[in-house]
C-alpha cells in the first residue's frame, strides 16, 4: 500500500487497482504518459509511477543513505539505474553543521576532549584535505569539525569552535602544534588516551566510501569531500 499526504493531511490510498480518496481527483497526465492526481483540498497535485528511476518518491534520501554505508556515488548510480549526476545533485543540497547540538556550552562539561586529525584527498593524493575533529572520550561522541591542510590555521579554526565549550583535559597524539597551542591547559600527550578517536576514524573510513584507502572511491570535489563527510557526523553525533 502507498498512503500520499496532502499539504492538509488528507491522504489517498492506492492497493493494487482498487483506488479509495478522500478528495483526491484524476488530474491528466504527465508527458511521458503518467497519471497525476489532485487534490481538492489544498490544490496539490501528483503523480504515483514515474519513467526515470531517479524521479521516485524517496530516490533522494536512498542517495544520501547509500553515501554515509560505503556505496560511491557512481555505484550507487549503477545500483539504481540513474546517472551519477543526480547523486551529485542530491548531495550537493546537504547543509552540515560544523559543531554538535547535543552538547550545551556554558550547562556541559567536557571532561576529556581528544583531538586528531584524519588524512584524506580531492582529485589526486597530492591535494591532501585534512579532517580535524575533536571527541567527547565520555559521552562517545564527537563534537566539532573542521576541514583543511595540516597546518596551525587550520587546528586554530577547530580550537575556536570549541572555545564555546568547558573542557576540563585535552588529549592529543605527540604533533608539535597541539602541545605549543595548549600550552598552560591541562593537556596529556598520548597514544593511549586518543585510542576512542582512533577507533572512530577506522569508522570514518569503513562508512565512507571516498575514505577507504587502497580503492577506486575517492572525492572529486572539495564540496562534496566536506558536505558528505559533515553530514555524516551531523547524522551519527551532532543531531
Amino acid at each position: 500500500m502507498v498512503i500520499l499526504r496532502c499539504l492538509r493531511g488528507f491522504h489517498f490510498h492506492q492497493m493494487s487497482h482498487l483506488f479509495s480518496y478522500e478528495g483526491v481527483v484524476r488530474n491528466g497526465k504527465s508527458t511521458a504518459g503518467h497519471q497525476r492526481y489532485l487534490c481538492s483540498h489544498c490544490r496539490k497535485t501528483w503523480q504515483i509511477s514515474f519513467t526515470y528511476t531517479a524521479s521516485q518518491p524517496g530516490t533522494h534520501q536512498k542517495i544520501i543513505d547509500m553515501a554515509m554505508n560505503g556505496v560511491g556515488c557512481r555505484a550507487s548510480a549503477r545500483i539504481m539505474g540513474r546517472w551519477p549526476q543526480h547523486d551529485f545533485t542530491a548531495l550537493k543540497k546537504l547543509r552540515p553543521e560544523p559543531v554538535t547540538s547535543r552538547i550545551q556550552p556554558g550547562s556541559d562539561v567536557i571532561v576529556c576532549a581528544e583531538m586528531d586529525e584524519q588524512w584524506g584527498y580531492v582529485g589526486a593524493k597530492s591535494r591532501q584535505r585534512w579532517l580535524f575533529y575533536a571527541y567527547d572520550r565520555m559521552r562517545r561522541t564527537v563534537v566539532a569539525h573542521v576541514f583543511g591542510e595540516r597546518t596551525l590555521a587550520t587546528l586554530e579554526r577547530l580550537l575556536e569552535l570549541l572555545s564555546v565549550f568547558d573542557v576540563v583535559v585535552w588529549m592529543t597524539d605527540g604533533w608539535p602544534l597541539y602541545e605549543s597551542r595548549l600550552k598552560g591547559k591541562l593537556h596529556v600527550i598520548s597514544k593511549r588516551y586518543t585510542q576512542r578517536i582512533e577507533r572512530h576514524n577506522l569508522n570514518l573510513r569503513q562508512h565512507l566510501a571516498r575514505l577507504g584507502r587502497k580503492s577506486l572511491s575517492f572525492s572529486k570535489s572539495v564540496e562534496l569531500h566536506d558536505k558528505v563527510i559533515g553530514h555524516y557526523l551531523n547524522i551519527k553525533h551532532y543531531q
